[in-house]
């Protein structure tokens, strides 16, 4: 496709990452692009990065005004926009080089209303799927699709990871929200139903920040302000009326409401321990009056940790909530959560609460040193909710076979004792001898994990490594076989055993001969 696309882009206060998501933009492999930068009353230096990445790519528009919020200021970008098809892209997030060739081509192949891809959430140290995401398996399979055919659709409101056809929004009166929180769930449901062709890509075209701040107490504590609740049950609700009135099937409306009763649960119930209390009762009857206008039934579809907020929520134990909701949050001052022999559990007003499959361990590789035929791997070990120390596994995972091999025992210490749980944060260190790897001779790729064995219900983590634990190339070899420890691109720590290639293997028997 040759036709004209224009990425639309608010920027307030971005300045930390607006020159990354600039350049993602202006490198897309797909050069047919209208550059819309929407200055939304930005206090920092956001316009004078903006400017220079204006005089140097003459795509770029740049465009200013007082600050009016994200809704408002995408609106306009979708007046203001001279292409045929609309790409929205946030100003601390950034695009891969070929995400808009790829939407392009498939969005032509069936002139579809839109198109969509895969989302990545990343950081300093890692990359990650949106849990929702690999909950639905959404993305999977590239194809042209329905929303009958496809209602899981629902469960990605993000409005950034879709080429949009500009008459599908124009022509229905799509716009976004102006004034509220979740300016976009709306557009992005109504889309989703309006569209008569859905096409689906199963590349990445969408790297989704998270923000440093994002996890701070005062971050939290804003998003759970009696308005920033308000605006998602509103939002919600306005969405099924619209669903019901407008007659959609009612596969749809069932697939739209277990979205809401997982966004209230898992954004804001959860959170229900850092409610300012002057808010609770409010809020409470809020949220309370939200889920009651959502089928029972839907509610049976939970998971396990969503079912029991649920649960306590209609059963009026906002007791226990505040308990389960803390420990969640991991805002307890004291211990709550008992370690037993194989499970955890939350002591609640009148009954125990089994939370083992709600935790899983962390391990972190920050160093990895050579001694010999071996590898010395160090850093941080997350046991949550620890009171003692717990027996684990560290161990591969064969990629193709998914066979196991459990490596070297780790040696853990405490690293500090913790208030609540002693045992939560750990030390490790453990020994990889590459001489039995080597010795196996079976090529591959391996992926590492650490398991808690003695808590089954508790999910395997697969080992992530930091960015610097790899000062040199971590390789070893024996005879035609080569092994080698990397960091893959979404920040975990994996290996390969391979043959060398017969070019490596001429070059070094005529080193010797070359270096006379």
């Amino acid at each position: 496709m040759k036709e004209l696309i224009s990425i639309v882009i608010p920027v307030y206060n971005a300045l930390p990452y607006l020159e990354e998501c600039l350049a993602s933009a202006t490198s897309q492999s797909y050069s047919n692009l209208e550059i819309i930068v929407i200055n939304d009353g930005s206090t920092d230096a956001s316009e004078g990065v903006a400017r220079k990445f204006a005089e140097a790519d003459k795509r770029i528009k740049l465009h200013s005004q007082e600050n009016q919020g994200l809704g408002y200021t995408r609106n306009r970008g979708i007046r203001i926009s001279s292409g045929n098809y609309i790409f929205f892209l946030d100003a601390d997030d950034a695009i891969p080089k070929n995400a808009i060739s790829s939407l392009a081509t498939a969005i032509a192949r069936n002139d579809a209303d839109y198109a969509v891809g895969k989302v990545v959430r990343f950081n300093e140290s890692r990359m990650y799927v949106p849990i929702r995401h690999l909950e639905f398996n959404l993305y999977q399979q590239a194809g042209l699709v329905t929303l009958e055919e496809k209602p899981e659709l629902l469960q990605d409101s993000i409005a950034c990871n879709k080429l949009w056809k500009k008459s599908l929004l124009v022509d229905h009166g799509l716009a976004f929200k102006e004034g509220k929180y979740y300016e976009d769930l709306a557009l992005t449901m109504k889309g989703a139903v309006l569209a008569k062709k859905i096409q689906v890509v199963n590349d990445v075209v969408y790297h989704w920040r998270v923000r440093d701040d994002e996890d701070k107490p005062s971050i939290t504590q804003q998003q759970m302000k009696l308005e920033n609740t308000s605006h998602r049950l509103e939002a919600l609700a306005e969405n099924r009326q619209w669903l019901q009135e407008s007659r959609i099937a009612k596969e749809i409306i069932e697939e739209h409401d277990l979205k809401s009763l997982l966004d209230v649960l898992r954004l804001h119930v959860i959170k229900y321990a850092l409610i300012a209390q002057e808010d609770k009762k409010q809020w409470e009857q809020q949220i309370l009056s939200f889920l009651r206008s959502i089928p029972p039934e839907i509610a049976q579809k939970l998971p396990g940790k969503e079912q029991t907020m649920y649960n306590l929520l209609m059963e009026g134990n906002m007791e226990d909530l505040y308990l389960f909701t803390e420990m969640l949050m991991y805002a307890e001052k004291t211990a709550t959560v008992a370690q037993e022999e194989h499970r955890f559990l939350l002591q609640g007003r009148t009954r125990k609460y089994d939370v083992t499959p709600y935790f899983k361990p962390v391990m972190v590789v920050e160093g990895i040193g050579r001694q010999g035929t071996q590898w010395r791997l160090e850093g941080q070990l997350t046991v949550p909710k620890a009171s003692f120390l717990p027996e684990g596994n560290f161990y591969t995972v064969n990629r193709t076979t998914g066979q196991e091999k459990v490596l070297a025992p780790l040696q853990i210490k405490q690293a500090k004792a913790n208030a609540c749980y002693p045992f939560e944060e750990l030390t490790f260190a453990a020994l990889l001898d590459s001489v039995p790897l080597l010795a196996t001779k079976e090529e591959g790729v391996y992926d590492f994990y650490y398991r808690l064995e003695a808590y089954p219900q508790t999910t395997p983590a697969r080992i992530r490594v930091l960015p610097g634990a790899m000062q040199t190339k971590q390789d070893a070899k024996a005879g035609s076989f080569n092994l080698s420890l990397y960091r893959t691109n979404y920040g975990n720590l994996s290996m390969k055993l391979h043959k060398k290639q017969l070019k490596d293997l001429v070059a070094a028997k005529l080193r010797p001969f070359l270096n006379r």
